[in-house]
């Protein structure tokens, strides 16, 4: 396969011997950043000069798409062997399957299985570039560095024009608080670069509860923490063409058990983004999986479970699952030889009562974290939470084209 190294040698021999268009097109070959040996992207394995496969189909359908309905997607059987059955469910996937380094380089490909069918589903892809293990060292040292996010925005445009994605989604978490405007200023340069070439760009944020990076909701139950004190939410939501706020992790494998995403917590979150960013610019991150802690001698482990691990669980221990009036959501616990169990998750009942905040808040639509781990009658909530919207949103020609009980929204049913 030809990387861009090596794209970059042939075009610097074949410049004496080209015609005046030729010389244009190697010279932007030539413009492409070269990696070290060391730090070759995998991502960047095919020719620059390849066709841009974007429909601009793809690129309408997300646009007009209310609820646009992201699913996000880590390579598993489960989630891939579910996609024929749930496309016209989703407005857009994202792959989890690229990650950008220190120097700026991009490594990572979407991957083949998955690229081809989205392709044959006609569903628009918008994979996320990490900082792989949420490395804050790595992104700090790329923030800073003018010539690094130049390099990274370049890739970006690169991978999104070879693969056909529409366009790319920026998930850098654990970042330095002080880097908060480098942050920005690296959103604004990816989504002016990808916009040049008709693609979109979205953001992913931690939730946040109050301008202060340490201070608290307006409640004052909750406080805005470290981990959220990177992202200014509004200069991004005039950057970016949405945001995804990650309002889950409530608890997780460093806290006590409680729930990913309690109702409250969600809107206090909420609240304070709406604030901030146009509504109709902001998706709300839901949860479709959970965690299970085990406590033993003052010490706490805990690990992720999909739906079918909750559901196998409670049956394995002849437990029933609890409804937590408070936060909305359900749980159960058990003991055994490795000590005291707590398991809160997700399920149909409590995802349905996020969805209809998307309603009540007037937001873009939903994120949902990630295929593969819902309750099967998540999809089930969507519809019945949104055809009313769905319906109303309708020009005459589409009701009148839609077939009769069609539950699609307006951008799938053109």
């Amino acid at each position: 396969m030809e990387t861009p190294q090596t794209a970059l040698i042939c075009a610097r021999k074949q410049l004496r011997v080209l015609k005046p268009v030729s010389i244009i097109v190697a010279c932007l070959l030539l413009l492409l950043p070269t990696p070290s040996s060391a730090t070759k992207p995998k991502a960047a394995a095919k020719t620059a000069t390849q066709p841009d496969t974007l429909p601009s189909a793809a690129r309408r359908r997300v646009l007009e798409a209310r609820p646009l309905r992201l699913a996000y997607y880590v390579d598993d059987s489960r989630a891939l062997e579910s996609l024929p059955a749930l496309a016209q469910e989703i407005t857009v996937l994202a792959p989890q399957c690229f990650w950008v380094d220190a120097d700026g380089f991009v490594h990572g490909a979407i991957p083949e299985p998955l690229l081809q069918l989205a392709r044959r589903l006609r569903l628009p892809l918008m994979p996320l570039v990490i900082n792989r293990g949420f490395d804050r060292g790595l992104a700090s040292t790329l923030l800073r560095s003018p010539q690094a996010q130049e390099r990274a925005v370049t890739y970006l445009a690169y991978l999104a024009k070879r693969d056909g994605a529409v366009g790319f989604q920026i998930n850098l978490e654990n970042l330095e608080p002080a880097d908060k405007k480098n942050f920005t200023l690296f959103v604004r340069r990816a989504a002016a670069r990808l916009r040049r070439d008709g693609r979109l760009l979205s953001v992913a944020v931690v939730p946040r509860f109050s301008d202060a990076d340490a201070g608290r909701s307006l409640s004052g139950k909750y406080a805005t923490g470290e981990w959220g004190a990177p992202y200014d939410y509004r200069a991004l939501g005039n950057a970016a063409d949405f945001l995804g706020l990650m309002a889950y992790d409530q608890h997780g494998r460093a806290t006590a058990p409680g729930p990913i995403a309690g109702y409250d917590w969600v809107k206090e979150a909420l609240e304070y983004a709406v604030r901030r960013v146009p509504p109709g610019k902001l998706l709300l991150g839901v949860p479709l999986y959970g965690r299970e802690w085990i406590e033993n001698n003052q010490e706490i482990s805990s690990r992720s479970l999909s739906f079918q691990d909750a559901r196998t669980l409670l049956a394995r221990t002849g437990r029933d699952a609890l409804w937590n009036p408070e936060w909305r959501s359900p749980w159960f616990q058990y003991r055994n030889g490795t000590g005291q169990h707590t398991a809160w998750f997700e399920d149909q009942r409590s995802l349905q009562e996020k969805l209809r905040l998307v309603r009540q808040y007037r937001l873009r639509g939903f994120a949902a974290w990630r295929l593969g781990f819902e309750d099967p009658d998540f999809w089930r909530a969507v519809t019945s939470t949104f055809e009313s919207t769905d319906a109303a949103s309708m020009t005459p020609a589409a009701k009148a084209q839609a077939p009769k009980g069609s539950r699609r929204s307006t951008a799938r049913s053109k």
